[in-house]
């Protein structure tokens, strides 16, 4: 093997002209891996008649978690991933980027919040899961269960906002707070969900992979936009 082309090749792969194409690769090959994950939970979802041994243990496993405040604090932690909450969130916070000249980004960051949205509920209306009746619900919830709205809409805009601060900033601290931020909202909406009991495991889990699957779509086009548009600028 010629290592030293090997080398150039890979060497320029990563080149300032080559790097847009490289991240639209890489963010195409996620998505596929997220929709590839989504088919095969869905196909085991409903090869099982009712709920699969796993749902029940985790929704008694939920039930059973010592939360301080106890349900009163969980129905406000689950009510981050409700829609009254994250459109209005996500109108405002598109018109911040506007204002501030990131119009882009305000454009695919709202776009994605809003095909996440309306993803879910087209997959709601296509597989008509009844929603738990395990344990008692603490919450009303009249819809069909899979996938989890709240998983779906606080993934989708949790985990937008942190692919904005990657966007905006490449303080190493700025990004990875931004990370563990969105992943405990989004683990604890998911979460809350269960314990409510208005939602399997395995509703909640196609409502993450939905989100993720949007949130890595509008990353993508935003960061090859801006490549795109670097690479338009003369270099100083």
């Amino acid at each position: 093997m010629d290592w030293e082309r090997l080398r150039r090749a890979v060497r320029r792969r990563f080149s300032r002209e080559e790097a847009a194409g490289l991240f639209l690769t890489l963010g195409f090959l996620v998505c596929a891996t997220l929709a590839l994950l989504f088919g095969l939970l869905a196909d085991e979802v409903f090869e099982v008649s009712g709920a699969s041994a796993l749902d029940r243990n985790a929704t008694y496993w939920a039930r059973r978690l010592p939360v301080p405040g106890g349900a009163a604090s969980v129905r406000a932690l689950t009510f981050l991933g409700d829609s009254t909450l994250v459109y209005p969130a996500t109108l405002l916070v598109g018109a911040i980027l506007a204002s501030r000249g990131r119009r882009v980004s305000a454009l695919l960051f709202t776009a994605s919040v809003v095909g996440g949205g309306v993803l879910e509920v087209l997959l709601k209306l296509a597989y008509q899961r009844p929603r738990p009746d395990l344990l008692p619900r603490l919450v009303r919830a009249s819809s069909y269960s899979f996938p989890s709205g709240h998983a779906t809409l606080s993934t989708v805009f949790f985990g937008g906002l942190a692919a904005v601060v990657f966007h905006l900033t490449k303080r190493r601290a700025a990004r990875t707070a931004a990370v563990a931020v969105a992943a405990l909202i989004v683990a604890g909406v998911a979460l809350s969900r269960v314990y409510l009991g208005v939602h399997w495991l395995t509703d909640v889990t196609a409502g993450v992979l939905i989100g993720g699957f949007w949130v890595v779509v509008a990353a993508t086009a935003t960061e090859y936009a801006a490549r795109r548009a670097a690479l338009r600028r003369p270099s100083s």
